[in-house]
């Protein structure tokens, strides 16, 4: 059995509907997926339900963007009880903070020559998520970038060293551990390989970090076999995703998969 446990939607950044996912998950023999999208579990009931209908494992989950002393982690929570009041007012209130940095950027990329409306922004979004990667496809779709291929533009504008780029600071990695212990949900952290820094990660196990994203299209063999080690090492279970956003021509829904010989995954079937 080979499950998915990183997707993203169009309630968040993604391009296919939480029912389009499951169906697309089905197609490629996967047996379940988890819906991970950023800072929102507003597709989470369209996704539930689609797994029910086509007979797969749907793990309702949030990926939430957060920070520790200036080092950015995107914090999974997986079979956290989403209608929770505690966790639907804080993702509000993140939800807020994302749209006061989107404008900024927004402001930013003015300043550059590069002018995008707000709505041009969000036209196609049916939640109130703002994120880098929406702006970065309006900058295409107003042909004020290319197709970028490289991700040269995206880099140079949106990214850490980016002329336009704000850093996360709606919510503490700390925090954002909490609040997934607190709902019920399992905590892991994102992709380490991309942060560059490892120093902190026994702090985050300290305030009850979960797991460990091994498997990722975006680590190399060397990053898979450190993480495999640090999860041992630190007590972590281990998971694994595509981190698929459904852009054509990037990764692919089960890259990264994880199946159930590689870890004992505990929210699996709770």
């Amino acid at each position: 059995m080979a499950f998915d446990l990183h997707t993203h939607s169009i309630y968040s950044d993604g391009l296919l509907t939480p029912k389009e996912l499951v169906k697309r998950a089905k197609k490629r023999g996967l047996s379940g997926i988890a819906l991970t999208d950023h800072d929102t579990v507003y597709g989470l009931p369209a996704f539930l339900a689609a797994g029910k209908k086509y007979g797969m494992v749907a793990i309702p989950g949030v990926e939430l963007s957060t920070e520790l002393e200036g080092v950015e982690f995107h914090i999974l929570g997986y079979q956290l009880n989403f209608t929770h009041p505690e966790l639907q007012l804080r993702l509000k209130k993140v939800i807020v903070s994302r749209q006061e940095r989107a404008r900024g950027i927004l402001a930013l990329l003015a300043k550059h020559g590069l002018h995008l409306t707000w709505e041009e922004v969000v036209q196609e979004t049916p939640s109130a998520f703002v994120g880098r990667f929406q702006i970065y496809r309006a900058l295409k779709a107003k042909k004020l970038i290319g197709a970028d291929r490289e991700r040269t533009a995206f880099n140079s504008l949106l990214g850490p060293e980016g002329v336009a780029y704000i850093p996360h600071r709606e919510l503490s990695s700390l925090e954002a551990i909490a609040l997934i212990r607190a709902v019920g949900g399992w905590p892991v952290l994102a992709h380490p390989g991309r942060l560059g820094d490892d120093r902190l990660i026994p702090a985050l196990v300290g305030s009850g970090l979960a797991g460990l994203e091994v498997y990722h299209p975006d680590h190399t063999p060397e990053m898979t076999e450190k993480y495999l080690a640090q999860a041992q090492e630190l007590g972590l279970f281990i998971t694994g995703g595509s981190d698929y956003h459904g852009v054509p021509g990037e990764r692919e829904l089960g890259d990264g998969q994880i199946n159930e010989q590689k870890a004992y995954l505990p929210f699996f079937w709770q």
